[in-house]
């Protein structure tokens, strides 16, 4: 069905009458409106659809059913034309206009009077209209314009009881609801209670329905470049403003926006409030304020305007009333903190830390000083946050192991702590905090507390260690040591001229008991302190390694390098640990060493491709003692073999058995090219380069150390007698040559030989091998020599023809040979060969008495870069 059948059936409805007229034009107007739901956008069945319309309101008129007539124009007049109007449909409504309403030049004359701001005038028409009961829905548009512009006029000369009979008598009526009149109504009811309090605007919103609202009402609007605040904005702020009771689960549910954009509209209004009674200095309202907003709105999740909201809690709630803040954050609930919270913020070419990081941090500057028991997992959660995405923020670690010590989760923070010392070791406070952790071992404790008087000079920040301590050695009966504490501390204090503490004459009560006999406490941290240490360090292991090289840096300190040998190495002051005071170079130390791990971003060389990610690993040693191994023990041993002499600076040049280069002086027994040398090794890293030295060199022999160096087959690709050497292959990249005054054997072309050897890179990066041991072998390397078959063409050069000198007919015989089995015609002997790819020289045709094409097995080496044919064999 579509347009074409509404107006079939108008044309077959003209014909008839009555009853059957009327059944026709229904039956059409039934299918012109379902055509209308599923497609309005159709200008051919929006006509239609009118065309029946206008046929029945005739119908109606004709039969004096004028009820009927008005409710088929008023179905007419909700037809969209979507900005198109035909003008003999809109001539045919006028029209038909006077004929159904009986009423309407009288409308039309109060909507004139109306518009012309004679708003009695029109009032008294329609109350004229209704007192003789003639007023019909049709009308109830325009009325309703004459009660809107009327009370829009009037409004300062209108009491309050009059204006809310006008909207009482405005939401009786029933004009085309939602609409435009229909939400301009609802805004000058927001703006008449904003100066009538005795105007109930949130009854009437309800009374108006909020169903009614349209897209208009929730958006912003633009004029002039500027934003016009939504309706529904403006009248959220009014709640808040008034404080209006109402069930803001219920209010969100009757509004077609998403609930984040409403309550939002609540926070805004709550955060300028705040910011305004912040300005007005007025705080007792202030307070009540931040209070008053998490009651109502911190349920609701996070939003941008809940994180302004913490934003103006942290700036305001400082000095005297920053304790309220904890409260608040607290009740704001940092489960809300969104990710933008995180991130700093830039502002003047300033930049700010995070909001989420300032708010955590102040909440745990307030708790610090707080005594009472309280549960802080609200706000520990947000630390772990916190620490991911800081992880070179310490302070996070330390103020996190803190809450949980607070909160009574002393596992958690001794881990923590185990943590902390790694990196912060040095800190006294660390170690403090740290024994506070401790409840259970006072010896333990004890090492703590005097770990961190070892560290702290300055006793301006030792007051409340030694008090610590003293109570402590004062529980273990340690008095003489817990007198000494007690007057450590109160001389300082007398010096500053400071308070003595509370507690400080209980506890020199306890401890004044024996008789004094100590000066100081040396003994006693000495004693203690490594309790402390391999407590914090259980989960390190020790680690071997060898002192190999000392210097001043450029305040005139000593330093001191270690290594392993291999992959650790690290530098430390001489007066790090005790046990460093005496030393000797190679020296071996056990160290428990803690291995940070260190990212670097280095850019491309083209801006394109980004940026490339390195780690490095750092070594901090954490605890230090000797050990009774011999200097430079631990090392690995190296074998190398010399290279060169370098008589001008007495250097030798050596190369090891894995083919690294090697210096150091000549040794007294005067080393020559070709000896071989044993030493101790370590890799050192100069700059960027790591570099192999050595360390006890001794002279070896031979055949002691050998077999250390690498050993592969080679073959022999070729033999020079002239030059008296011969060519070796062992893989495409290496190859070399031997000369007859290096070695004994004789080898042919084609042999198996084992080497031992070394490398070196010279010009053009070039690989030379120098051959330290040669052994024929009978061992095969099937990558170096094969064996091929197939058939062998015979080439000649210049094209030659085989038997210029012959009849073409004739036979080779054995006459053809000499005795020596070589062709007396020499031109019969062809000059070269192939089989396949393979390359086959004169020497072994004429070898082999071949002179014409045949099958053949032969024997191919590999010379680097190809197979070579040394021998070939006639197959029958």
């Amino acid at each position: 069905m579509d347009s074409k059948t509404v107006f079939l059936l108008r044309n077959e409805a003209k014909d008839l009458s009555g009853v059957e007229k009327l059944n026709k034009l229904n039956n059409a107007l039934s299918i012109s409106r379902q055509l209308y739901l599923e497609d309005s956008s159709d200008e051919w069945l929006l006509k239609a659809f009118a065309w029946v319309l206008l046929d029945l309101c005739k119908y109606y008129i004709a039969g004096n059913n004028l009820n009927q007539a008005e409710v088929c124009f008023k179905e007419l007049n909700t037809i969209d034309f979507q900005g198109y109007k035909d003008e003999i449909i809109e001539n045919q409504k006028k029209f038909l206009r006077p004929k159904i309403d009986p009423i309407y030049s009288e409308v039309q004359q109060a909507d004139g009077l109306s518009k012309n701001g004679k708003h009695k005038e029109a009032l008294a028409i329609f109350k004229t209209l209704i007192s003789q009961n003639r007023l019909t829905e049709l009308h109830h548009e325009p009325y309703c314009w004459v009660i809107y512009r009327y009370i829009k006029a009037e409004e300062s000369n209108l009491s309050s009881v009059e204006v809310r009979t006008f909207l009482r008598d405005y939401m009786n009526l029933k004009n085309e609801r939602p609409s435009m009149l229909h939400s301009m109504i609802l805004n000058f009811a927001l703006n008449y209670s904003k100066t009538h309090g005795d105007f109930k605007f949130y009854n009437f919103f309800l009374l108006w329905n909020p169903d009614n609202l349209r897209y208009e009402d929730l958006h912003d609007g633009h004029k002039e470049g500027k934003s016009i605040p939504s309706l529904i904005s403006r009248i959220c702020r009014e709640f808040v403003n008034t404080n209006t009771e109402f069930e803001i689960e219920d209010f969100l549910n009757k509004i077609d926006l998403d609930k984040e954009t409403i309550v939002d509209f609540f926070r805004e209004t709550y955060f300028w409030n705040i910011f305004n009674t912040h300005k007005e200095n007025r705080f007792a309202n202030l307070w009540n304020l931040f209070v008053e907003y998490n009651t109502n709105y911190s349920k609701h999740g996070q939003s941008k305007w809940h994180s302004e909201i913490l934003n103006l809690a942290e700036r305001f709630m400082k000095e005297s009333d920053e304790e309220r803040f904890l409260n608040f954050f607290k009740n704001w609930n940092p489960e809300n903190l969104r990710s933008d919270d995180w991130k700093e913020t830039k502002k003047h070419e300033n930049t700010y830390k995070p909001l989420a990081t300032k708010a955590i941090k102040k909440a745990f500057e307030i708790l610090k000083t707080q005594t009472s028991e309280q549960d802080l997992f609200w706000l520990i959660q947000p630390y772990d946050t916190a620490i991911k995405l800081f992880p070179d923020d310490e302070w996070l670690l330390r103020e996190k192991a803190l809450l949980h010590f607070k909160n009574n989760e002393l596992e958690l923070a001794i881990k923590i702590y185990k943590q902390l010392v790694l990196e912060l070791a040095n800190k006294h406070y660390i170690w403090q905090e740290f024994s506070a952790c401790i409840t259970l071992d006072n010896s333990l404790k004890i090492g703590m507390l005097s770990k961190a008087l070892s560290l702290e000079k300055n006793e301006d920040f030792l007051g409340d260690i030694h008090l610590d301590l003293a109570n402590v050695l004062i529980d273990e009966n340690l008095l003489k040591n817990a007198q000494v504490e007690l007057e450590a501390y109160k001389k300082h204090r007398e010096i500053k001229c400071w308070k003595l503490s509370s507690n400080f004459e209980e506890l020199y009560q306890k401890a004044n008991v024996v008789k004094q006999d100590l000066r100081d406490n040396r003994e006693l941290y000495k004693k203690y302190i490594p309790l402390a240490e391999n407590f914090a360090y259980a989960d390190f292991d020790w680690t071997e390694v060898v002192l190999f090289d000392k210097w001043k840096d450029e305040k005139g300190k000593e330093r001191l390098m270690f290594t392993d040998g291999k992959t650790i190495d690290f530098s430390i002051s001489v007066n790090r640990f005790k046990i460093l005071k005496q030393y000797e170079i190679g020296q071996v130390f056990r160290f428990k060493l803690y291995k940070q791990e260190i990212k670097k971003e280095i850019p491309s060389q083209y801006s394109w491709m980004g940026s490339v990610i390195t780690t490095e690993y750092k070594y901090f040693p954490l605890l230090a003692e000797k050990s009774e191994k011999a200097t430079w023990s631990i090392l690995d041993d190296t074998y190398a073999v010399v290279d060169y002499y370098n008589k001008e600076n007495n250097l030798i040049h050596a190369i090891t058995f894995d083919n690294k280069k090697i210096f150091f002086q000549q040794l007294e027994n005067q080393l020559q090219i070709g000896d071989f040398v044993t030493s101790k090794f370590f890799l050192r890293n100069k700059k960027g380069e790591i570099k192999t030295e050595i360390k006890q060199v001794q002279k070896v022999q031979k055949d002691e150390v050998i077999s250390k160096f690498k050993s592969q087959i080679a073959i022999v690709d070729g033999v020079n007698q002239e030059k008296q050497l011969f060519h070796f292959v062992i893989n495409s990249k290496l190859q070399g040559i031997v000369k007859y005054s290096e070695t004994t054997y004789r080898p042919h072309e084609g042999d198996f030989v084992r080497l031992n050897f070394v490398t070196k890179l010279v010009k053009n990066n070039n690989i030379k091998i120098t051959v330290l041991k040669l052994e024929l072998t009978d061992e095969v390397n099937l990558n170096l020599r094969k064996e091929v078959s197939g058939l062998l063409y015979v080439k000649f050069k210049n094209n030659n023809s085989m038997f210029d000198d012959f009849d073409e007919e004739r036979k080779l015989n054995e006459n053809d040979f000499d005795q020596n089995g070589k062709l007396i015609v020499k031109k019969v002997i062809p000059d070269f060969g192939f089989i396949g790819d393979n390359y086959v020289p004169k020497y072994l045709l004429e070898k082999n008495k071949i002179v014409h094409d045949c099958n053949v097995k032969a024997i191919a080496i590999f010379t680097g870069d190809k197979w070579k044919i040394i021998d070939v064999f006639k197959m029958d």
